[in-house]
């Protein structure tokens, strides 16, 4: 079908929400997400992206900070829900531009595609601490939301032994697509 375009407009978009110190130190807690969606009065499945990724690594815990100060929650709510924020402690503001001859606030935007950028960076970045015998989930690919061990490396991809009640495979994996994972046992 030539000439079908994509209406850019249909594309989910981000809001950028800059946090104050306290937000920054709930971010390396772990807390930030939960008290961002309460406050919101959304549920898990609303996206919220944090531009940090905390992990345990030869038993104390790493937060690696790609974006520090910020947080993105999607687009979608009422303006004045996102500005609302801005009466919480844990925020600094809602980035956004006064327009208009009212000088009325709007919400400044951010594409998906510059938020999925972020999140591969992301990825990239914790996946460089990756090394023989970590314990990692998979995030993309066929073995997606399983957990495995990591068996050898291999410039960017990692050989990872995945065991199932009946299979016992080694895969061969990017390291983008692996993140260390918590061991429940």
């Amino acid at each position: 079908m030539m000439g079908l375009r994509v209406d850019q407009r249909d594309e989910r978009t981000w809001i950028a929400i800059e946090l104050s110190h306290l937000g920054e130190t709930w971010v390396d807690a772990g807390t930030l997400e939960a008290v961002v969606r309460r406050d919101l009065g959304v549920n898990s499945e609303f996206p919220i992206f944090i531009p940090a990724a905390t992990y345990a690594k030869d038993g104390r815990s790493v937060t690696i900070h790609l974006m520090q100060g910020y947080i993105f929650i999607a687009s979608g709510l009422p303006e004045t829900t996102y500005f609302a924020l801005e009466r919480k402690s844990y925020i600094h503001r809602v980035m956004s531009s006064q327009c208009g001859p009212y000088s009325i606030r709007t919400l400044s935007t951010i594409q998906d595609s510059h938020i999925l950028d972020l999140r591969y960076r992301l990825r990239e970045a914790v996946s460089s601490d990756i090394v023989l015998f970590d314990h990692v989930e998979v995030l993309e690919g066929v073995f997606r939301s399983l957990e495995g061990t990591v068996m050898g490396v291999d410039g960017e991809e990692a050989h990872v032994q995945i065991k199932l009640r009946s299979m016992d495979v080694i895969a061969t994996i990017p390291l983008v697509f692996l993140e260390t994972a918590t061991e429940s046992s």
